[in-house]
């Protein structure tokens, strides 16, 4: 969508004047017993041109939460993963414990849609309307199957990530995520 910059203008001018109790129309002041003179839409009229002023003038920057994550070789060699199979959340959670504050946490959720993205995992609908994720004919040369779990009673597929599984998420974290264009490889490395 192309930017109109006299629109937005013009739009941040109405808004204004609005908040400042005058008809952008007529000029004239807004009857006191209107619903643009309550303090809560006031609030709302400044807060909308300021935003269409900060896109007027570039200044505004909408943050990718995906683009925030962070993590150096050195961290890398610090996570602990557990032995044996482990879920999607369990490793997310390995990984937050090295990071440095200035990262934004995993959470099994990103690094789940990254892969859904590349085609290593998907998502179905249960019988009853729930979504959720599982694997695809590609998963096994990555490391990730099912196993039948159980929880309150209802029997589910947990995804699992074996040893090849979880080298493969360390190798590859920056290009799951989507911040590194380079190509995945089976082996847990990277082909750029």
């Amino acid at each position: 969508m192309a930017l109109d910059l006299e629109k937005l203008r013009k739009g941040r001018q109405v808004l204004q004047k609005m908040g400042q109790g005058i008809n952008p129309i007529d000029g004239e002041p807004i009857q006191t017993d209107s619903f643009l003179q309550d303090p809560r839409i006031i609030r709302c009229l400044f807060f909308a041109a300021e935003v269409l002023g900060m896109v007027a003038d570039g200044t505004l920057i909408i943050k990718d939460e995906r683009r925030n994550f962070s993590i150096t070789d050195e961290e890398k060699a610090r996570i602990c993963l557990p032995d044996g199979p482990i879920g999607i959340n369990q490793f997310a959670r390995c990984v937050n414990e090295v990071l440095s504050p200035s990262s934004k946490r995993l959470t099994g959720v990103i690094i789940n849609n990254g892969l859904k993205e590349l085609g290593i995992l998907t998502e179905v609908v249960d019988p009853n309307g729930k979504k959720r994720t599982t694997i695809t004919a590609k998963s096994a040369q990555y490391g990730i199957s099912t196993e039948p779990r159980a929880y309150n009673g209802a029997e589910y597929e947990a995804v699992l990530y074996d040893d090849s599984g979880k080298l493969f998420l360390l190798n590859n974290l920056e290009q799951i995520l989507g911040r590194d264009p380079a190509v995945l490889r089976q082996d847990g490395s990277c082909n750029g």
